[in-house]
């Protein structure tokens, strides 16, 4: 039964990536896509904003617009992207809505590009903002405004903005959880990510979700990978395992069943999963029984 439960899980994974790590550049974007995105486009009330220029998309195309970093967007499965630039009195507002196609991949993009420093606002599913930007989540879609222009009305015409387009958006407003099982307890806010290429420099464990435990400052990171089944998870860590036996020696970690230590990274498999534990807290013990305790497929 619990290799079935695996497998189900897995196979979600493997749908929401659409084939795996691979990038794969979109077809469209389609006139339905169009014409999707276009309905979310902004429209401020009470700030005076008017459109500079029709709106522009983007899809297998996007490189002519981000250049290198479309292919982070493409890593996760872009549909489309909507561009327009608005002039909102003595502010020039830029609104980019990535249509990543479903809520994990547009999580996946965003959780690598925002940072536990970052001031998050409540904006959607979570948002954050700094000088002259506002990015936030909301369902399938990434919305990323800049403002430059007057610093007193920047804010307000990002705000304005964003709020317009979360509205269109409509409700879906939770942000995904791909491990449910993280302990809450001394998690940093804002750390958990979604890595679809190379995770810790694991391509064996892509994709899989990392979030970081102590202080943003010195964390501790945990990966937890999602296996096919239980057998492809040890069998995962065995080649792991072996990959790290090239940089020094393996040692057992007493009180963990299987779990092997090389430097500062612990891994070891529970089930479906296989976790690794990198620069461990001082109570590295009592800190590695509790994430062990706490996997659940």
């Amino acid at each position: 039964m619990r290799t079935l439960f695996c497998l189900i899980a897995f196979c979600a994974v493997l749908r929401a990536q659409e084939g795996g790590v691979e990038p794969r550049k979109p077809a469209g974007p389609t006139a339905a896509e169009k014409n999707k995105l276009a309905e979310l486009l902004p429209a401020p009330p009470g700030f005076g904003c008017d459109p500079k220029s029709p709106a522009k998309f983007y899809s297998a195309d996007l490189a002519s617009y981000l250049g290198l970093k479309a292919d982070a967007y493409f890593d996760y499965g872009l549909v489309a992207l909507a561009h327009r630039e608005f002039k909102c009195l003595d502010v020039d507002l830029t609104v980019d809505i990535y249509d990543m196609g479903d809520s994990l991949r547009a999580f996946g993009i965003y959780s690598v590009e925002r940072s536990p420093a970052d001031m998050f606002i409540p904006m959607g599913a979570e948002g954050y903002v700094d000088v002259g930007l506002l990015n936030f989540l909301q369902g399938a879609y990434y919305v990323k405004l800049r403002a430059s222009g007057s610093m007193d009305r920047s804010p307000t015409a990002l705000e304005l903005s964003a709020r317009n387009i979360a509205g269109r958006i409509g409700l879906d407003s939770k942000v995904p959880q791909p491990v449910g099982w993280f302990p809450a307890e001394g998690q940093v806010a804002g750390s958990v990510k979604y890595i679809i290429k190379a995770p810790m420099g694991f391509e064996l464990l892509a994709p899989a979700t990392t979030v970081l435990y102590g202080s943003a400052e010195k964390p501790t990171t945990v990966l937890a990978y999602r296996a096919a089944t239980a057998e492809d998870a040890v069998n995962r860590l065995g080649k792991l395992n072996e990959q790290m036996a090239g940089h020094g020696p393996m040692a057992n970690v007493p009180g963990l069943p299987g779990a092997k230590q090389q430097g500062e990274v612990i891994s070891f498999s529970r089930g479906c999963y296989v976790v690794v534990v990198r620069n461990p807290p001082p109570d590295r013990d009592a800190f590695l029984r509790a994430i062990y305790s706490a996997v659940k497929d």
